[in-house]
């Protein structure tokens, strides 16, 4: 979807059709530094290494969460000098937000309790996830079952962690791919 504001400006809006896609979203404007790289990217194409030297650490961190949303576009920059290797840079172009999903406010509730979960609480949950997944119950129902968690709460923990992936109702891990 494009926007055009009153300075003839195009913008994009991410279209977001499960409430679940929320959690990356909102797991960008989370922490300081994260907010940084999105904003600083919103402006202009950026290399890891000029993100790290404008931001320092975190910035690895920040592009993971935003590819894991479908915000982060990459492209090659080529070298100045003949010979130069080119480099991946990085650009975000979505500015505004398009929801078309119903929720009750008891999910949204699971939503963001999954977003402001402590990390190592996040880490506990993903690790009994991952267990599931390594025996063979990758839908979420079963994990569901198994671990006794609300489903949403599942997908939603998935959604947020770098280690696990959702296709569906399967929960799968997540391939360790350059960014």
């Amino acid at each position: 979807m494009i926007i055009f504001e009153g300075d003839g400006m195009a913008k994009r809006a991410k279209l977001v059709s499960d409430i679940v896609e929320l959690v990356p979203i909102l797991q960008i404007f989370s922490t300081k530094i994260y907010r940084r790289v999105y904003e600083s990217l919103l402006d202009r194409w950026m290399t890891h290494e000029e993100l790290e030297r404008e931001f320092g650490d975190g910035v690895e961190e920040a592009l993971k969460i935003l590819k894991h949303a479908g915000m982060l576009e990459v492209r090659w920059r080529m070298p100045l000098n003949p010979g130069g290797t080119p480099e991946k840079e990085y650009h975000v172009s979505y500015t505004h937000l398009s929801a078309n999903f119903f929720a009750s406010l008891k999910d949204l509730n699971k939503i963001l309790e999954v977003i402001f979960l402590p990390d190592d609480e996040l880490e506990e949950i993903v690790s009994k996830i991952i267990q599931e997944i390594n025996v063979g119950r990758m839908s979420v129902p079963h994990i569901s079952r198994s671990l006794q968690l609300d489903p949403l709460f599942i997908r939603a923990a998935a959604k947020r962690s770098l280690k696990l992936n959702i296709k569906g109702q399967l929960v799968e891990l997540a391939k360790n791919e350059e960014i």
